[in-house]
């Protein structure tokens, strides 16, 4: 991310991932803000793109994330028509799991949530070992510490 995108949007930190984002009508409530629903989809959709550019996948033989636990934190409210910025960031990671930050901002933050994501072989059910390549990633691109 630049500087003349942090600075427009009153982003603290480093992100690994960021994407520019106008609300909907269809994410926002009666009385035209964000609704509390639509941030966890936005942060979704994030966790997809940050799991895809990581080099995982989707499929029904293949491991992916699955949120086990998740935090939000609502600051301030967003509103119809806003551009935002979305980020995203992996802070640390274990064997099977890893959390992830995520952000929208809007003059400075407007939401953040903390996802807790355990990758499961979705052919068994089970837990699955992140790929090394991931686990290097997420160290050296996100920042994120290796636990336990």
């Amino acid at each position: 991310m630049d500087a003349a995108l942090r600075e427009r949007f009153g982003v603290e930190g480093d992100w690994a991932l960021s994407k520019e984002h106008t609300i909907r009508w269809a994410e926002c409530d009666i009385y035209a803000h964000v609704n509390h629903a639509a941030y966890l989809t936005l942060f979704e959709d994030m966790r997809i793109d940050w799991w895809l550019g990581a080099g995982g996948g989707f499929s029904a033989t293949a491991p992916g994330p699955v949120v086990g636990s998740l935090e939000v934190k609502y600051h301030r409210p967003g509103k119809f028509q806003d551009r935002v910025l979305l980020t995203a960031r992996t802070v640390s990671f274990r064997r099977t799991s890893f959390v992830h930050q995520y952000a929208m901002w809007r003059d400075g933050v407007l939401c953040s949530a903390r996802a807790l994501c355990v990758v499961v072989d979705n052919a068994t059910g089970l837990k699955a070992e992140i790929a090394d390549p991931m686990r290097r990633l997420m160290a050296e691109r996100d920042g994120a510490v290796a636990e336990g």
